[in-house]
């Protein structure tokens, strides 16, 4: 079983509202528990080795730094196409590729999704100011997930 397996069960749990979720095969067990927060903790075991793995997604108090829902339909949405970790720079040493509050041209790089060592740069769908960032630097973002909010009225 492979971390991609795991994301799959959980997007599975996510929309099916299950809070608790265990299997075990090939001597591979594995226990989801949703937290308080919404997110889910992982405990893997092979054998007697128990490492305990943090697995992040989007949870629902990410709605609440959004900007009140009759404000969205203005705003467009730019979602991620793949699963991978987010990141708002090229390189650990570089400039942000953009901050909320900054003006975007269409075709614009406003982050890089990496999924299995590939870089996926983002671009802008639209010209327009950047309202909303919700995608977190280094965290891990589902396929769907909306990254940025921008209002191409400004």
């Amino acid at each position: 079983m492979d971390i991609k397996d795991i994301e799959n069960i959980i997007k599975i749990l996510k929309q099916n509202e299950v809070t608790e979720f265990e299997l075990e095969q090939e001597g591979t067990r594995v226990k989801l528990a949703r937290t308080p927060a919404g997110g889910y903790a992982s405990a893997e075991s092979r054998l007697d080795v128990i490492p305990a793995v943090q697995v992040s997604m989007a949870t629902g108090a990410m709605a609440v730094a959004t900007p009140p829902q009759e404000d969205l339909g203005r705003f467009v949405k730019v979602e991620s196409p793949i699963v991978g970790t987010f990141y708002r720079k090229p390189s650990p040493d570089a400039e942000l590729f953009v901050k909320e509050g900054d003006i975007v041209s269409k075709g614009a790089t406003l982050c890089i999704v990496e999924a299995m060592k590939l870089m996926n740069e983002i671009e802008s769908p639209t010209s327009g100011r950047v309202v909303k960032i919700l995608g977190a630097e280094g965290k891990v973002v589902e396929f769907g997930e909306v990254l940025f909010l921008i209002d191409p009225a400004a």
